[in-house]
């Protein structure tokens, strides 16, 4: 039987391990970008790799997703790799390249080798230092190029903040891609706002805030003086809410998302966050090594 262990090392995701860090912390923390870049489970490569290894322990597999690389591994052992595990990355093009994730790789490690491999994770310096970044003139968003790799057909992670939870459910039904979002379960909504539509007019701006500031203030009510579970009290909040969320995913499935969805048809909000995402990724495509022989 082939396995993912057998044909990478921890060493094959040091390039794109910090960036698990992030897709974590952004589930559990409403900080701004900036802040979060300084936090020690972030920064710190020893911190880094003991929070990451507590979340391994709990089986939170997910965030790891964001880190990625490729290898020749022959096309027999690439196919059935490819065929075997979700979102790994194979092309027929490219019978004997595979691309997974730290997540695959994690996935089938004992737990004795998983703290080996966290021990060895601790000493990889690499910092998150943003590719890119661009805000939107139409709406709340800000978009981030986090990073990724140029190895293969590439694997890029975005940073997206200011666009609401009604979008993010239409980001989401993008099922190749993977996605860590701030999580309503753990993170506090309080002073938290929700997204206007620019179809809103006056009295609807007036009517949509007035909704918004009762939905905080029972929200309030809920959690700090009935002593109601975060998770229970978001029951009441609209679905325009705010939210922060990280997306990656190999450049092919990115490519595939942002055709769809920088189309006129398109909704307004997660158009203008593709168009974004789009002007920060084009400057990268030349560089990614076998998208270049493709095209």
């Amino acid at each position: 039987m082939v396995k993912i262990k057998d044909l990478f090392s921890w060493e094959d995701f040091a390039e794109t391990f910090p960036l698990t860090a992030l897709g974590a912390r952004v589930c559990y923390s409403k900080k701004t970008l900036d802040d979060l870049l300084l936090e020690p489970k972030i920064s710190s490569p020893v911190e880094r790799a003991n929070f990451l290894a507590k979340l391994a322990n709990w089986k939170h597999f997910s965030v790891f997703a964001h880190s990625f690389t490729y290898k020749r591994v022959g096309k027999e052992k690439a196919l059935y790799i490819g065929a075997k595990y979700f979102k790994t990355f194979w092309r027929e093009d490219n019978p004997d390249y595979i691309g997974v994730s730290l997540r695959h790789y994690l996935e089938e490690l004992t737990e004795e080798e998983r703290a080996l491999v966290f021990q060895k994770l601790a000493t990889v310096e690499n910092q998150i230092t943003p590719w890119g970044f661009l805000k939107s003139e139409k709406t709340p968003a800000r978009v981030y190029l986090l990073g990724g790799t140029y190895k293969g057909y590439g694997y890029f992670v975005f940073y997206i903040d200011g666009i609401s939870r009604v979008a993010t459910h239409q980001l989401v039904r993008h099922t190749a891609l993977n996605f860590s979002q701030r999580s309503q379960r753990y993170a506090s909504e309080r002073d938290n706002y929700s997204i206007i539509p620019p179809s809103f007019g006056e009295t609807a701006i007036e009517l949509f805030r007035s909704w918004d500031s009762m939905a905080n203030n029972l929200y309030r009510v809920l959690t700090q003086e009935l002593k109601i579970p975060k998770e229970d009290a978001r029951f009441i909040l609209p679905h325009g809410r705010r939210t922060t969320i990280v997306v990656s995913a190999p450049t092919p499935w990115l490519l595939d998302f942002l055709k769809k969805r920088t189309e006129k048809a398109a909704q307004w909000e997660i158009r203008e966050v593709a168009l974004l995402m789009e002007k920060l990724l084009k400057p990268h495509l030349k560089k990614v090594e076998l998208l270049k022989e493709t095209t």
